[in-house]
């Protein structure tokens, strides 16, 4: 939270919850110093003698004025008095981890109603998910980076207009239509998600995509049944065999799809070291909707060679991934500074934050990292001294 925003949230509260923040919250050296010089901006923000006495006053005042004419400043006083924040300073607060006026509480959903501007509108079939999704990463969007880091994914690669693609991880569909159209080459979406898959190839027809840019349901189970033998020279994914529980099978399913020389390009999330998880990676863990069981890198390494893949490139991506989620986040926090919100939707916010919270402090503890592999499939001839043109 900028000290900006967080002068912001102290306007709002008043000075017995400005008191109680300062007290039970650990703050930075500049949030400390701006909460200081808040202070002397502002006097009547101070929790004083005087001010109590004021405090008290005027709520005497109010309970004996008459109810035909209330003054606007009753109600205003009670907002303070309950330490109001906008729905969008407690968002950012939560992601930030300063809690702005409960210390003692989470932000969680069930905290929310009384506090915030929100509508109940429980017949609203609107499905908030998508919403959310689209809000923090773009349009069709589903994951950080947005179509451009979808497309960057293949540089090394050099696809033509005669390159076929499968994107196993399309979403709802941005990245795999910006890379079928800047590259000309065929391309052929599958999301493991069935909602995004599902809406993903709704908006590939409704913008006449489809023929070029489909997008299908793809079962990790089953992956061999969806995938034809060596029909793609790339296939292209994101952030997916960390939640695959058998990954040689997934990676097996995949090296049969790519034909010779064909390159499997992806980023997932990998341990630093198997041996020293600590609170961050455990609370990742918990707050994933499948249970992850992430590997090292060597592990991959091991894993791929094992198949015959050979790893050309292995990089951390860790320092421009995070960026990447706090720049949705920072997004949705500013479109919630205007309208008012529904519980539904609120519900989602929360659920999907939970999510990129977790992942976001495991990637910045160190011990999870973000690693964009690239692995050639080696199939054709090998030589033995019985069989000099045997070919496996």
């Amino acid at each position: 939270m900028s000290e900006r925003e967080l002068a912001e949230g102290l306007a709002a509260m008043s000075p017995t919850a400005i008191d109680r923040f300062r007290r039970m919250r650990r703050l930075s050296t500049g949030h400390s110093q701006a909460l200081n010089s808040f202070l002397r901006q502002n006097p009547e923000k101070r929790l004083t003698a005087a001010n109590n006495k004021s405090t008290n006053a005027k709520s005497v005042k109010a309970k004996t004025k008459s109810p035909i004419k209330p003054k606007p400043v009753v109600r205003k006083k009670k907002m303070e008095d309950d330490g109001y924040v906008q729905l969008w300073m407690r968002m950012r607060a939560w992601w930030d981890g300063v809690e702005l006026d409960q210390p003692d509480r989470a932000p969680d959903a069930e905290a929310f109603p009384k506090q915030m501007d929100i509508d109940i509108d429980a017949g609203d079939e609107t499905n908030y998910r998508l919403q959310v999704i689209q809000q923090l990463w773009g349009e069709a969007t589903s994951l950080p980076g947005g179509k451009k880091f979808a497309l960057n994914l293949l540089k090394a690669a050099k696809p033509t207009k005669t390159t076929v693609i499968a994107d196993l991880t399309s979403g709802l569909g941005a990245g795999t239509w910006h890379i079928a159209e800047t590259t000309d080459a065929t391309v052929n979406g599958f999301e493991i998600d069935k909602e995004l898959a599902k809406e993903g190839q709704r908006l590939s027809q409704a913008d006449e995509q489809s023929p070029r840019a489909s997008i299908s349901h793809l079962d990790m189970e089953q992956i061999g049944a969806s995938l034809n033998k060596e029909q793609y020279d790339i296939i292209v994914a994101r952030d997916f065999l960390y939640a695959v529980k058998d990954r040689k099978e997934v990676l097996t399913g995949i090296a049969d799809a790519l034909k010779p020389g064909g390159s499997l390009i992806f980023t997932d999330f990998c341990l630093a070291d198997r041996n020293t998880e600590k609170t961050d990676v455990l609370a990742w863990r918990e707050a994933e909707p499948q249970k992850p069981s992430p590997g090292t890198i060597d592990e991959y390494r091991d894993l791929f060679g094992s198949l015959r893949f050979e790893v050309r490139t292995a990089d951390d991506i860790t320092a421009t991934y995070i960026p990447s989620i706090q720049a949705g986040w920072k997004s949705i926090v500013e479109s919630l500074k205007t309208g008012s919100h529904s519980r539904g939707y609120v519900d989602s916010l929360m659920e999907e934050g939970k999510v990129w919270l977790s992942r976001s402090k495991a990637l910045e503890s160190g011990q999870l990292r973000a690693i964009q592999f690239r692995a050639i499939m080696q199939k054709g001839p090998k030589r033995s001294i019985t069989d000099s043109m045997s070919i496996d």
